[in-house]
């Protein structure tokens, strides 16, 4: 039987918000996400955020499976306007589609009768009810991408493997050493030596994207991680967007060192033995010299992350082409 998901307790008390780490693996585990796919997700992914009213702080999406940390805002639906509304249903529905509901809308919203007043409210709620929803967001996201992947690849049925895991996560340095965890991924599986030169994860996305739409997104979440407080109260530091990516690449460095079994020294015996797996990670050599330049990457090292994020994509040319 499927667990109930570990919800905030104060959702339903207190206008607060909650972060959650969420996880998702393929059916089989089976890598089957290539460069196309991945994209994919991501563009989905950015597009369901928008429309839900979430914020994703930090992602990675990797060969078969995908992580999000997502901060969950309390229900706002009666604070949205009609218009409000009917722009982010244009993230996700047909010009036709939302036209048609602009003019519902519009004509119930003109009503003066207790029968019109419910039937705006009803209209509403159809779409409010699956927004600032951390259950309603994956839901959306995961079938909506499924049919996707499987319209492409000529096959049917379930892509993922059971329901996605969800983890609460304290704000404050609890969520940006989870965001870390997160960005880490690529480098802990041995498909980089460095987040920043993975394209389908956030960190990535932050560098490549920087000063442009790219990776606002991304930055923006980092920037948000490094506006939450460790201690009510306590003053919060004013950093500019380049700080934050200084210090955020700091923390990366400091949780991302190689580590043998379990933190403890290997044995000849487990040296040897095939069972025995190190986790991959940043060198004492390579964190120390990110710490002696205070995180900061050269403008050389910005332009390739820049140029490769272009050029790996599937479309190259102008804006209106792509």
């Amino acid at each position: 039987m499927a667990k109930a998901r570990l919800l905030a307790p104060w959702v339903e008390d207190e206008r607060r918000s909650a972060i959650y780490h969420c996880v998702s693996r393929v059916a089989g585990r089976d890598f089957l996400f290539g460069d196309e796919e991945r994209e994919q997700f991501t563009r989905l992914m950015r597009l369901y955020e928008a429309f839900c009213g979430l914020r994703v702080l930090s992602h990675c999406v990797m060969s078969n499976h995908f992580h999000i940390l997502v901060e969950v805002p309390p229900k706002m639906g009666e604070s949205l306007s009609d218009e409000a509304l009917i722009e982010r249903l244009g993230l996700i529905y047909s010009k036709d589609y939302v036209a048609m509901v602009r003019m519902q809308l519009s004509e119930l919203a003109e009503s003066t009768t207790e029968k019109g007043v419910e039937a705006h409210a009803q209209m509403r709620a159809k779409f409010t009810d699956r927004m600032w929803d951390l259950g309603q967001f994956m839901k959306i996201l995961k079938q909506r991408f499924t049919r996707w992947y499987n319209a492409k690849h000529g096959r049917c049925g379930t892509l993922w493997e059971a329901r996605y895991k969800s983890v609460l996560v304290e704000d404050g340095h609890a969520a940006r050493v989870m965001a870390a965890y997160i960005d880490l991924n690529p480098v802990r599986a041995g498909m980089v030596r460095d987040p920043k030169d993975y394209r389908w994860c956030s960190y990535a996305m932050a560098v490549a994207g920087a000063g442009g739409k790219v990776g606002q997104s991304a930055r923006d979440g980092y920037a948000y991680l490094y506006q939450m407080s460790d201690m009510p109260g306590s003053v919060i530091d004013v950093l500019s967007s380049d700080e934050v990516m200084q210090r955020y690449r700091m923390l990366m460095a400091e949780e991302g060192q190689v580590a043998e079994q379990d933190g403890l020294p290997m044995t000849q015996g487990e040296r040897e033995s095939k069972r025995f797996k190190r986790r991959r990670g940043y060198s004492r050599e390579e964190i120390e010299a990110i710490l002696k330049k205070e995180g900061k990457l050269s403008r050389s090292e910005i332009l390739r992350c820049k140029t490769r994020y272009f050029t790996d994509g599937a479309v190259i040319g102008s804006k209106a082409f792509v």
